[in-house]
């Protein structure tokens, strides 16, 4: 059995790996930091694979674009995991919009319909759409 992941956590896991602005790196964008606390959370690396692959828009877009979009990219992620798409539990990533996102975004949810994702300068908690998600 997986053991239980605290709302407590999922902030605070977010926040640190969410610290910083946003940036096309690698590192510092919606992924890249959701995925960083997710390990953190779970020990599974959902970036595998997808480091040093892209460090600009461009390339990253490029990237999404070739996997068959995001959704179709993070599913693809998930799975070499382990991982089965399912219902938003306290600690699950998933493909997430929110009213005020341009597009998707990558997120842990911190509690059904409330989920941790990077902003412009950092982390933030916000209501969101999940479209999918996964638990550990």
């Amino acid at each position: 059995m997986a053991r239980v992941i605290t709302a407590e956590e999922v902030v605070a896991a977010a926040f640190d790996a969410m610290a910083g602005p946003f940036g096309w790196d690698g590192a510092s964008d919606c992924s890249a930091t959701a995925c960083a606390a997710f390990e953190t959370l779970t020990g599974l690396d959902l970036m595998r694979g997808l480091r040093g692959a892209y460090g600009t828009q461009a390339e990253a877009l490029a990237l999404i674009r070739a996997r068959g979009g995001f959704l179709a990219l993070w599913s693809a992620q998930a799975a070499l995991c382990g991982l089965a798409a399912g219902a938003p539990e306290t600690g699950a990533i998933g493909v997430i919009r929110t009213e005020t996102m341009a597009g998707r975004a990558l997120g842990l949810c911190v509690r059904p319909g409330l989920w941790a994702a990077k902003s412009p300068k950092g982390a933030a908690l916000t209501p969101a759409i999940m479209e999918r998600c996964w638990n550990a």
